[in-house]
């Protein structure tokens, strides 16, 4: 008999391991889908991204974390755009890399990289700033949700880049701006 209970506890117990890793891969990571630059007598970025449920009601979803770095690399010149602000007195540099969910990880690839901000949301708030945004300066930006026990693998990356634009007053009708690749 006592075997027998052993045996049952056994098989019970492996069956508890899969369900683990299982409930874990269920929690989607983050998808940032848009990315503000304001300047209100200092620069900031502001970043969504979309919602993610958790599909275990007994362990919900708690959160968001965005993760702001500085990384030595600009952001990559065949997958850059850039925009001019409003005022004309800034160009942000963008460029989106995606990756595989096995590949987004929580350790940035590089020692180089410095963490500058981790800022958490409560689950129903799918947006946050970031106010620390210095001229000439490489971020990269990731976000992920988490739960009480699991967390979900770090979105795509966003990599920006704030330049001062060239003050169009100071052009004159024979300069011709060209922007390199």
């Amino acid at each position: 008999m006592m075997k027998l209970l052993f045996a049952l506890t056994f098989v019970a117990l492996c069956q508890a391991g899969p369900l683990k890793n299982n409930v874990a891969s269920r929690l989607q990571r983050p998808r940032l889908t848009e990315m503000t630059t304001r300047d209100e007598n200092f620069l900031l970025f502001e970043f969504k991204w979309t919602p993610v449920e958790s599909g275990i009601w007994t362990d919900p979803l708690i959160g968001y974390k965005m993760r702001v770095w500085e990384v030595p690399d600009a952001p990559s010149t065949n997958q850059r755009k850039e925009y001019t602000m409003s005022d004309g007195k800034y160009i942000v540099q963008v460029a989106r890399q995606e990756e595989a969910e096995e590949e987004a990880s929580d350790v940035t690839k590089s020692l180089e990289n410095i963490l500058l901000a981790e800022i958490r949301t409560p689950a129903d708030l799918v947006t946050a700033p970031y106010f620390n945004v210095r001229i000439g300066v490489n971020y990269e930006i990731r976000v992920s949700a988490f739960t009480a026990t699991y967390q979900s693998s770090y979105s795509d990356y966003y990599r920006v880049r704030v330049m001062p634009a060239i003050p169009q007053s100071t052009l004159d009708s024979h300069s011709i701006k060209i922007k390199l690749d």
